[in-house]
This record gives C-alpha cells, sequence and structure tokens, in this order.
C-alpha cells in the first residue's frame, strides 16, 4: 500500500470534517448559523480557482530561454525603462548561463548599473520558468536583503504583465490581498496551495501543471548565510541551487584585509557549500569594487571563477583636459558657496556651455550606457564627467570605473621592482662615512627570531647594514610558520628556555659584528630594541635584557595602537622621556623600556624606503644583488596602511596582507624606533618647541617666589 502524501491525508481529513458537520446538524449540536456561514464564507475566500488562463503564451515562451527578452518584456519600468548597453547584454547573458548551467560568475558594475533589479528579475526568472527551485538572495545585512525579496513580491502582486502570462504564479500572491495568515488556508478546488509570503521568503504557490509550483526565494544577511535550507510542505528538506549575491560588501568591510579574508571564507566554506554535495550550486556575484584588493577584486583574479569589471567611461573625451577639466569644470564651479539659486546657475551655464560645443566636447570619449544621465543632462558623456568634477577623481574611479585609488599605493609605492632600486652597491656590515649612528632591532617568535641593523644619518637618512634570523635556515626564502629549523631543533629545554638561549645567540651576533665606516672606523652601536610585545613572554624579555652585559644600549619594547588625535602620553610623566611617535616611561626599579605609536613609525619609514634613491631622509639596503634580498623585500611590502579618521584627525593603520609575512619590515621599523631613542634628529620637528614635562616645570613656590621678586 503505498504511503499517503500529506495532501492525501489533509483532504480525508476534511471528509470526515463533513462528516462531523452533518452528524451535528442532525443532532442539533453544530455550530450556529452564523459561525457556518463565516465558515463557508472563508473557505470559498481561500480557494483561488479556478486559475485564469495565460493571456500571451507565446510572448511567454518567446522569454523561456531568453534572460533579457524577460527582463525588457516583463518589467517596463524597471529593466525595461531604457534601452540596455552592449555591457548589461554581455552581463545578463553569463547571469543566464549560470542559472542555466551552473558555475560562478562575478560581475563587477559601475553605481547606477541596475545590478540589483536584474538580480532580482532573474530570481524570478529563475523560477517562474522552472530552471531553479531555491534562489538563496544574500545581501550585506538583513534589510537589505529583504528589499531584495520585498521587490520581487511587489512585482508578482502588482505587475499586471506577469499576472497574464503567469497566472498560475501571480494570481495565488494576489488572491492573498497582502494578508500573510491567509497563507495556510488557501487551497486550489480542495489541495492547499503551500504559498508562503513572509519579509524574508516566498513560496511559489502549488499548482498542477506550474513550473514553479514549490519554488523557493530565500533571504539571508551575508554573515548568515551559511548551512541555509527549508522544509517543505512534503518534509524534505530543500537546499539552494542558485545564490544571489547582491552587494556584500561595505566601505568599512572593503578597506580591512582581515574583513576581506572572512567574507571571502564566508562564500567559499558557507554560501558556496550551501547546496550540499548532491547537486551543483549556481551562484552570481554583482557588485561594485570599492577598495583595492576587496572581496571583489580578489573574485575578479579567481582561477574558478567567470568574471568581468565593466567601466562606466571606456574611453575619455580628446578634450578631457581642455574643454572638460578646463572651461566647463570652471563654469561648474564658478558660483556662490551661500547662494543655491548661484549653484543652479552655474549648473545651467555649464550645459549651455556644453551644448554649444557638444560635437567637439563628445569626440574621442566612449562611455558604457548612453542612456545613464540624469534630468537636466544632456548626455551619459556629460554625466560622467559631472561625476569626475563635482565629485572627485577618487569617488568616480570607484563608483563609475571600478578601479578605486589604491591610497596604500598612493602613500607608501613600496613594491619588489622599487625596493630592488634602492641596493646601495656596498658590502654588508659596511658604513658610508656621513652615518653616525648605528642601531638595532629584533623581532621575538617562538619559531625563529629575526634581526637586522641599520646605520642612520641626522634627517633619519638610512642604510640596513646586516640582517638575518636564528636559527639559519637552509633556504634562502622560507615562511616562519613552516621554517625547516625551528628554535626547539638547536636548543633543548622549554619554550622559555630555547627563546631565551636563541635571544643570547641573536644578541651576540649583532654585537659581535664590526661595522665600519669607509674611513676605516669602526661604528658602535647605540640601542637596540628587542620586541617585548608577545603576550606571556613579555617579562622573558624584560629579564632578558636586564640581566644582559648590554643592559643600557638593549632595551626592550613595545609597538602600541594609537588613534587619531591622540598621543602615547607615559613619557609625559616626572622621569620619563619621549619624541615623535615614541616615549620612555619613568623607570620602576631600575627597569626602563621604549613605547612607541606602530602605525605613525611605519608611515615615517614606509615614505623613506619609497623615496628615490639618495633622497636626503630616504633608506637603502646593503648589496647589489636584488635576488639575494627577495624575502626582505616581500617582507617589506608585506602591510598595506588603510586611512583611519577620528574627528578631524586622521591617520594611517597598518595591516598585513593575508599569507605575508612582515618580520622584517616589523625589524626595520624596531630600527626607525631605535635611531630615534639613540638621538638622530628629525629636522622637521626641530623647529617645534618640545613640550616641557611636568618635571621641568616649576612648582607653585618657585612661582610665588619670583613673583615676590618682580
Amino acid at each position: 500500500m503505498p504511503t499517503p502524501t500529506i495532501d492525501d491525508i489533509r483532504s480525508k481529513r476534511e471528509k470526515l470534517r463533513g462528516l462531523q458537520q452533518k452528524l451535528d446538524r442532525l443532532t442539533g449540536n453544530g455550530p450556529s448559523k452564523q459561525a457556518e456561514y463565516s465558515r463557508r464564507k472563508t473557505s470559498a475566500g481561500s480557494n483561488v480557482a479556478p486559475i485564469p488562463a495565460v493571456v500571451d503564451q507565446a510572448r511567454k515562451d518567446a522569454c523561456r530561454n531568453n534572460l533579457f527578452k524577460f527582463l525588457t518584456t516583463y518589467f517596463p519600468a524597471t529593466t525595461g525603462l531604457s534601452p540596455f548597453s552592449k555591457d548589461h547584454r554581455r552581463v545578463i547573458k553569463r547571469i543566464q548561463r549560470c542559472i542555466v548551467s551552473g558555475g560562478r560568475f562575478c560581475n563587477a558594475v559601475y553605481r547606477g548599473f541596475a545590478k540589483t533589479t536584474i538580480s532580482e528579475n532573474a530570481a524570478l526568472w529563475a523560477t517562474l520558468y522552472g530552471h531553479r527551485s531555491f534562489v538563496l538572495i544574500v545581501g550585506i545585512n538583513q534589510a537589505a536583503s529583504q528589499r531584495n525579496v520585498e521587490a520581487i513580491r511587489t512585482e508578482l502582486t502588482d505587475n499586471e504583465l506577469l499576472l497574464a502570462d503567469f497566472p498560475e504564479v501571480c494570481h495565488p500572491f494576489q488572491c492573498l490581498e497582502g494578508r500573510p495568515q491567509r497563507c495556510p488556508s488557501q487551497h486550489c478546488d480542495g489541495p492547499l496551495t503551500h504559498i508562503l509570503c513572509r519579509a524574508d521568503v516566498l513560496v511559489m504557490p502549488t499548482i498542477a501543471g506550474s513550473k514553479a509550483s514549490g519554488a523557493i526565494i530565500l533571504a539571508r544577511p551575508y554573515a548568515k548565510a551559511r548551512g541555509v535550507k527549508h522544509k517543505r510542505a512534503d518534509g524534505a528538506n530543500a537546499r539552494p541551487d542558485l545564490v544571489i549575491v547582491d552587494d556584500p560588501q561595505d566601505e568599512e568591510s572593503a578597506a580591512s584585509p582581515s574583513q576581506v579574508n572572512k567574507n571571502l571564507d564566508i562564500l567559499k566554506r558557507g554560501i558556496l557549500r550551501s547546496g550540499g554535495h548532491r547537486q551543483q550550486l549556481a551562484c552570481v556575484v554583482n557588485a561594485t569594487v570599492i577598495a583595492r584588493d576587496d572581496m571583489i577584486e580578489r573574485l575578479l583574479v579567481e582561477p574558478s571563477w567567470h568574471s568581468e569589471r565593466v567601466k562606466l567611461v571606456h574611453r575619455f573625451a580628446d578634450a578631457h583636459e581642455t574643454l572638460w577639466l578646463g572651461e566647463y569644470k570652471r563654469i561648474r564651479q564658478d558660483f556662490d558657496r551661500g547662494n543655491v539659486a548661484d549653484l543652479e546657475r552655474a549648473r545651467k551655464a555649464s550645459t549651455a556651455f556644453y551644448r554649444h560645443n557638444r560635437a567637439a566636447m563628445d569626440a574621442g570619449c566612449e562611455v558604457s550606457w548612453t542612456h545613464c544621465y540624469s534630468e537636466g543632462e544632456l548626455s551619459a558623456v556629460q554625466h560622467a564627467y559631472n561625476v569626475l568634477i563635482d565629485d572627485g577623481p577618487e569617488v568616480f574611479a570607484s563608483e563609475c570605473q571600478n578601479e578605486p585609488v589604491d591610497r596604500a599605493a598612493a602613500r607608501a609605492k613600496l613594491n619588489r621592482d622599487l625596493l630592488a632600486g634602492k641596493l646601495s652597491g656596498l658590502d654588508r656590515l659596511r658604513i658610508p662615512a656621513e652615518f653616525h649612528h648605528l642601531v638595532a632591532f629584533a623581532d621575538v617568535h617562538d619559531r625563529v627570531l629575526y634581526w637586522s641593523v641599520a646605520a642612520l644619518q641626522d634627517g633619519m637618512g638610512g642604510m640596513v647594514v646586516d640582517y638575518g634570523c636564528w636559527p639559519e635556515q637552509p633556504y634562502r626564502y622560507f615562511v616562519q610558520a613552516s621554517s625547516p629549523v625551528c628554535l626547539s631543533d638547536v636548543h633543548p629545554g622549554n619554550q622559555d628556555a630555547y627563546i631565551w638561549a636563541g635571544l643570547q645567540r641573536v644578541t651576540e651576533t649583532i654585537f659581535g659584528r664590526v661595522y665600519l665606516r669607509d674611513d676605516g672606523t669602526p661604528l658602535p652601536l647605540g640601542k637596540v630594541l628587542i620586541d617585548a610585545h608577545w603576550g606571556e613572554k613579555t617579562e622573558l624579555v624584560k629579564r632578558f635584557c636586564r640581566r644582559s652585559p648590554h643592559y643600557g644600549v638593549l632595551l626592550p619594547s613595545f609597538g602600541v595602537g594609537v588613534k587619531p588625535g591622540d598621543r602615547l602620553r607615559a613619557g609625559l610623566k616626572p622621569g620619563g622621556r619621549n619624541g615623535p611617535g615614541w616615549c620612555i616611561p619613568p623607570a620602576e626599579s631600575g627597569e626602563q623600556h621604549v613605547i612607541f605609536d606602530a602605525d605613525w613609525q611605519k608611515s615615517q619609514l614606509a615614505v623613506r624606503l619609497a623615496s628615490p634613491k639618495a633622497t636626503p631622509g630616504g633608506w637603502e639596503i646593503f648589496g647589489t644583488e636584488p635576488k639575494l634580498h627577495e624575502m626582505l623585500f616581500d617582507h617589506l611590502c608585506a602591510e598595506q596602511p588603510i586611512e583611519t579618521t577620528r574627528g578631524e584627525h586622521r591617520k594611517d593603520h597598518w595591516e598585513c596582507r593575508v599569507g605575508y609575512d612582515n618580520h622584517y619590515w616589523d625589524c626595520l621599523v624596531g630600527c626607525h624606533v631605535a635611531g630615534l631613542v639613540a638621538g638622530v634628529r628629525l629636522p622637521e620637528f626641530d623647529a617645534v618647541k618640545p613640550r616641557r614635562s611636568i618635571a621641568d616645570r616649576p612648582s607653585l613656590s618657585e612661582m610665588a617666589a619670583k613673583a615676590r621678586r618682580t
């Protein structure tokens, strides 16, 4: 005997209820006439039968395998409002291929491309024709993803063209009359439709012969899109077979390498695995590149993704510098800032100038979408230049060109080629005669210790004269996390014991070598700092420095984060010392240590490393062969600055790129700090009168005595 379905059970319950009602009427125990009238009225209102006939079957069939035709035919108020460009056709074709055949597609398009509306209407095409049965729409947050579902629900209930050709789906939704509580009781001449209409999910009605029967459109925020499933009316768990990701990042997450890595991890481990192993999941990501190396840029170069970067302007006008950024810009920006009417006058005047010189100003310019312009503008070319002029090149590069300005590169252009050009030509340990300070820094880890030595001159010009690691490795290039030889391999004992032994070996190496200037004079080490900002090993480093025969020259150091607008305060206390971006707090129990603003010091060093060779204040590296310094170069390029703001104050916060080692970069930053502590002069700070510490200020009694004398 076959297992009864849910509909069979519900149908038998209805028959049993009808027999019970007849029995109640015969025995006089039935409901009142008013109650029975209400029941019959409710039951009649829940019945969506008969389903209207399709108005234009030929039109419906013509769009079955043509997403572009579907978008432009059935949505005259959105995706059919203006003729699409060649770029739109190409992107839409890619989305169709993803829906029909599967795969992973990333479309990086400019703002105003209608990517969100295309995504929403494409989800309808996928479900209405039965190409996909479970569409997951992912937005940056719950509100954004629910807006996608709300827009789709509005099309199902209010779009007359969809109602005409897809009555088996739209008619049951319209019968709800905006009341989701009617969903459980809705039926079609007996069998329930199992329709669902909530803020975050739509379930298409189950109607005999409908390609969309039971299809699901579900919305989830990006961070919670993992492990999505939906229980169908028959008790089966359905999993997505199509994911549409719509703008999954904002300015903050796009600028943070750690957040970018987290978002990619959510996509790869969570979203792309939500379909399970038994079906091929199709995924399309529609977004705009917000920052260099953000999530979307990373997807654009992923080998397993089909992708494209679409720009608003393919080629700028021949009169780009002369007419557009010359006379047109002057006219548009020539207005009284306090007079709104004058702003409108300037804009009309610039449009009149463009109208008069349009042929010359349009010449050579190629834009993506000729219909992309606003009221009051004459063309998409004018619209593009208005954005460039009004909002600036940085906004235009990101929002219109999908090529955001690399702020990190603009402030610190560190790369292998640049660093290869900074080699001094001198041998290891050799120092030019004009350098008078020698400093060093050691970076502490549990597997490998890194160190570097730098010679400095007033003005903070520097030269890396030596660097290395302990234990020494059999390869010139290695990664710390998988180093072939680690401290525990060459030193016995527990972790404290082999780190201590490693520090002894490093300091012996640094202090044991002879650093000669060109005139043959050895240059002694002025300051050597050791990284002590390492969790439970801080006290170990402090104790090592105290017991070292080089104590006084050898000091523990701590790199800390300082918010924009703030400064290090510890060195202002009585007995403390301070300088630009560093301080030495008052000694406690005879112990001194250095605290420095890590981000400020890194920004200073980056500028010095990026400056052309032989520039005053610039840094160079010993040697003549760049290939011997490849690992050093990669460490120096491992971090990138991210601009942070606090009120009116701005500052770069440095973050390490995912998968990079930055230990020699930390060593050179430590050498920069050591030079400042050792007394290297910075001309830009000489003109600023140093703030007196509390210890230098006269006491109240001294001020009173001075007042009596005068």
